[in-house]
This record gives C-alpha cells, sequence and structure tokens, in this order.
C-alpha cells in the first residue's frame, strides 16, 4: 500500500476508528497529507509525528496503537468481552486492524526516500532524521483473545484496583502475596477459596464477613485472591470507607463489566452516625437495586457487630431502645457467610515461626528461635501471623547486616 493509499485508507476507518483523534495519528495523517500536497511542511510534519509517539510513551507506533486497540473501550471491544460477536462487526474491524497494520509497520526509511524525492534540495537532512523503531503488524485473533479474557478498559489492565470518591485507580503494585505464603487458619482460607470459586463459575455466591482478633490474616487472605491463577477473571476492588457512600455507583459500574467482582472493605467499624452504614446496608439487603450476579463485597472487621457501641446507647432515651440496639448490631447477618479468625495458641505461634523461618532460609538453633519468638512475643502483644511474619524479618535484617 502507498503512503497515498495508506492516508485515504486511515480517513475510511469504522469499527476503530476513535484511534484518529489521538494526537499521533492526527500528526501521521498530516504528514502522510504533506507527502501529497504540501511538500515544504513534512520535515516539521516528521518531527511533530515522531514528537506525538514519543510524548505519548512508546518507541514505535505499532505499541502505541496496540495499547489503544487492547485496552480503550469500543463497542466492538465490549461486544467480544461479553461473547456477542458479529459477523459483519468482527469482519469490519478485520479490515480496520489490516490498514492499522500498515500505519504500524512504516518503514521510517522508505518514508524519508519518499520526503526527499519530494525535497531533493534537502536530501542530507531529511536522511539524518532520527526514526521510530519500526513496528510489526497487529494480530486481529491475539486482540480478540485478549478481549474475550481480560475483557477491555481499565479492567482489563489489572487485577486489583481502589475507589476513592467516586473514582477508580488500578493499583500498580498489589500485594503479591499467595497461598503457599500463608500458613494455619487453612479452613477459614478454603471457604473464602470455595465461595470465590463459586463467583468465578457464575454460581450463587455469598457476601463475606472475615471478623476477629487483628494481625491473623483477614486482609492477606482477600488480597491474596487476585494471585490465584484459577481466577483469571477476578478483579477485587478495594472501597475505602470514607467511599461507602458512593458504592451504588460502583455497582452500576462492575454490573457492566465481563469480569467477576469483589468489593473489598477493609478494617470496618461504623458510628451510629456513619453514612456509610445505610450504603453498605443497602448493598447488601437488596433495594430496588440489587448487588448484580458478578459481583460480592468482602469485609473484614475486628468486630462482629461492625457498629460500635457505648453504654449510653444502652441507656438511651430511645422507646425502642432493644429495637434499635438490634438495629445497629444485625450489619453482621447481612453477610452470608462470617468467618472467624482468633489469635493463635502458643503451639500454633510457634508452629508458624518455625514454618515462616524455613521460607526465610534462617539457620538458627530451635531451642534458640523458640526462645526468641517467645521474648518478642510478649514485647509485641500476642500470637498473631502479624507478631511472628514481624519476628521472621527482624531476623532476617539481623543476619543481613
Amino acid at each position: 500500500m502507498s503512503f497515498e493509499s495508506l492516508s485515504e485508507a486511515l480517513r475510511c476507518l469504522t469499527t476503530f476508528r476513535g484511534l484518529l483523534e489521538l494526537k499521533e495519528m492526527q500528526a501521521l495523517q498530516g504528514l502522510l497529507s504533506a507527502l501529497e500536497r504540501e511538500p515544504g511542511a513534512l520535515r516539521e510534519r516528521y518531527a511533530q509525528f515522531l514528537y506525538s509517539v514519543r510524548e505519548a510513551g512508546y518507541s514505535s507506533l505499532s505499541r502505541d496503537l496496540w495499547e489503544h486497540l487492547r485496552y480503550d473501550e469500543t463497542a466492538f471491544g465490549r461486544a467480544v468481552a461479553w461473547g456477542r460477536e458479529d459477523p459483519a462487526f468482527c469482519e469490519a474491524a478485520r479490515q480496520d486492524l489490516a490498514v492499522l497494520s500498515q500505519a504500524a509497520s512504516l518503514s521510517f526509511h522508505d518514508l524519508k526516500i519518499q520526503m526527499a524525492a519530494r525535497l531533493p534540495e534537502q536530501r542530507s537532512a531529511i536522511l539524518a532524521l532520527p526514526e521510530l523503531e519500526q513496528g510489526q503488524a497487529l494480530a486481529f485473533d491475539r486482540l480478540l483473545e485478549g478481549y474475550r479474557r481480560d475483557g477491555v478498559g481499565v479492567f482489563a489492565k489489572g487485577r486489583a484496583f481502589l475507589w476513592e470518591h467516586g473514582s477508580l485507580r488500578s493499583v500498580r503494585n498489589p500485594d503479591p502475596i499467595t497461598r503457599e505464603q500463608m500458613l494455619l487458619y487453612s479452613w477459614q482460607r478454603e471457604a473464602v477459596l470455595e465461595n470465590t470459586r463459586h463467583l468465578v463459575q457464575g454460581a450463587p455466591a455469598a457476601n463475606v464477613l472475615l471478623y476477629g482478633d487483628s494481625g491473623t490474616g483477614k486482609s492477606a487472605t482477600i488480597k491474596s485472591l487476585v494471585n490465584e491463577p484459577e481466577f483469571g477473571s477476578l478483579r477485587v476492588v478495594e472501597v475505602g470507607k470514607n467511599s461507602l457512600s458512593s458504592l451504588t455507583e460502583l455497582v452500576r459500574l462492575v454490573s457492566e463489566q465481563p469480569q467477576k467482582f469483589i468489593l473489598y472493605l477493609d478494617d470496618l467499624c461504623f458510628e451510629t452516625s456513619d453514612r456509610g452504614y445505610s450504603a453498605l446496608k443497602t448493598a447488601l439487603e437488596g433495594g430496588l437495586e440489587n448487588l448484580p450476579g458478578n459481583a460480592v463485597i468482602y469485609a473484614t472487621s475486628n468486630r462482629r457487630h461492625l457498629v460500635r457501641e457505648t453504654f449510653e446507647d444502652r441507656q438511651g432515651s430511645d422507646i425502642h431502645r432493644d429495637e434499635t440496639i438490634q438495629e445497629r448490631t444485625s450489619l453482621s447477618e447481612r453477610f452470608g457467610l462470617r468467618i472467624l479468625y482468633m489469635s493463635l495458641s502458643k503451639p500454633e505461634y510457634l508452629q508458624m515461626v518455625r514454618a515462616m523461618a524455613v521460607q526465610a532460609g534462617l539457620e538458627l538453633a530451635a531451642e534458640e528461635l523458640e526462645r526468641r519468638a517467645n521474648q518478642w512475643e510478649i514485647q509485641h502483644g500476642g500470637r498473631t501471623p502479624r507478631v511472628a511474619r514481624q519476628f521472621v524479618d527482624s531476623l532476617v535484617a539481623e543476619n543481613s547486616l
């Protein structure tokens, strides 16, 4: 395809026409247009094109276009992600991709030869111009595979997200913890895993409350789910307590996605006047707008009843005091699965310390390890996985000096 033909073909894109709004694609069109009609502007247009691609953060137009094709929200991408592929739509997309592949695999040497032919007096200067990497053709089947596997848009790019003040942000470095690194609490974790399997497989899944002593691994259990190979379609969105008032907005957003979602609420504890309490209660109970079938709520708390209660609440002036207290303390009962995490017994704590020491590659006599672990536990207030981890990390740091 000649450069002139490429310019015309780009102007006729249909399925991926939105790409023409990119600054780098507008710069490319300007360069191709100058080849036809305005040779005096060629060097400037060439420089603008290279600058636009580099400014977008890419070393080749191929990588730039692939990123947008793969992750930008498009009607075609959404249709494939939801399994609603239409043959005519697919054919139009395939034709567009063939044109974009021509642009992606441009030979900058050939392009500069064409420019020099238009401006022979500037030949040396033109041939000395810098070049982008020559890209590769864009594979249609690979694009479809990506849409089918991970969808499109922001949820196709990652597995873990934060919902803050009504906006979504991808977590760049999610906690890498895996099932193999987590010790004890096996029945609790297996209950969470089994419920999550139901969600991922499209079966009914319960909302889950993990409650109990601090530092026992409640949050780690949930965070580890995005690292499970079997849960490729799973996304975890952490919702800050101060963002619960916009929970309905998040629920609507995820209901339009093909992936499965855990809406993760960490360390919940409400005051009686908290606005987030009502928002969570509505989401759990199901108002006119229920949680969609592709989303559940997983929450952690150090309190079983989630609502902080005072003696004044017990002795207040409310005529129907008992009903009010029951209403405040019943939020946890709206979780279909409630799982208790308790502090470790002394033998369990020492077992965990020994296992963590082996994982860390520490070589310390068993008697010495246990003696120091017991001393650490007394000084740091409890026998929990968190205390055990902090102790082992201190030994690793000590041995690295």
